[in-house]
Parts: structure tokens; C-alpha cells; sequence
């Protein structure tokens, strides 16, 4: 029998310097300022100061940052096949 990936997706923040995260896919970006993370639930952008890597387990979608959190922003990312589909209408009006 085959197991699924989780689907679940949790954030907890410990006086703005503990943020643990599951449901993460991939990391796509990784500063001491600014981090983007792909999730269960979209990609989201977090932004802070001296934030390092505590832990990071993406078999388990698992990642802990240390570090002064700022902002925590979800956005939407367009599927690779939404984003070919609009430049070809651009190339062809």
C-alpha cells in the first residue's frame, strides 16, 4: 500500500523568533532576510532578520527557522502551464 504525502499544513510562531512550518514542499529561497517557501497551501514569502535554518525535513515537508520574523505573506504562483498558455497569447494577437 502506497502512503500519501500529507496534506496538512501548520505554522507556529514562538515569540516571533520560532517559526516552524509543516506541509512544505521546497525550498525555493533562502536568506538570512527573506525566505520563500513552496507549501501545501501556496507559496509563502517570509521576511525577517538573521533568520538561519534550524531544521529542515523535506521528506517530512518539516523546516524551523531561528531568527526575528517581520512578515508572513501567502501568494499565488501561476501553474507552469498558466504561465506558457499567456505568453503564447501574447505572441500571437
Amino acid at each position: 500500500m502506497d502512503e500519501k504525502k500529507s496534506t496538512k499544513h501548520r505554522l507556529t510562531l514562538q515569540d516571533r523568533e520560532i517559526l516552524e512550518i509543516d506541509g512544505v514542499l521546497n525550498v525555493e529561497k533562502f536568506t538570512d532576510e527573506d525566505i520563500i517557501l513552496s507549501t501545501e497551501k501556496g507559496m509563502l514569502n517570509i521576511k525577517g532578520e538573521k533568520m538561519h535554518m534550524k531544521q529542515l525535513n523535506l521528506d517530512q515537508g518539516l523546516i524551523v527557522v531561528e531568527g526575528f520574523v517581520k512578515m508572513l505573506a501567502y501568494t499565488e504562483e501561476a501553474s507552469a502551464a498558466e504561465k506558457g498558455k499567456g505568453l503564447l497569447n501574447r505572441l500571437f494577437r
